[in-house]
């Protein structure tokens, strides 16, 4: 995989996370509350970008990439569940 596809997949994902971060605001986290609360966006949107370059290996459409961007969150929360 070139360093172009990796840099593109991590712009669609971390703009997706970027957009959801618009649409619906990130609540402030316990454990985190020394830091700020623009950090803790940049490392959500850092997150999604890194995320989808890690979980989308192989596809090289971008829609989906801005998709995972998208539902990254609800992905993480579904294999993390307890059960």
């Amino acid at each position: 995989m070139q360093m172009r596809d990796l840099l593109t997949k991590f712009l669609v994902g971390a703009f997706g996370s970027f957009l959801l971060i618009m649409l619906r605001d990130v609540p402030l986290l316990p454990g985190l509350t020394h830091l700020g609360y623009w950090w803790i966006r940049a490392i959500f949107v850092i997150a999604g970008g890194i995320s989808t370059i890690v979980w989308q290996i192989g596809d090289d459409s971008p829609l989906r990439s801005f998709y995972f961007g998208l539902t990254w969150p609800l992905l993480i929360s579904v294999v993390t569940l307890p059960r």
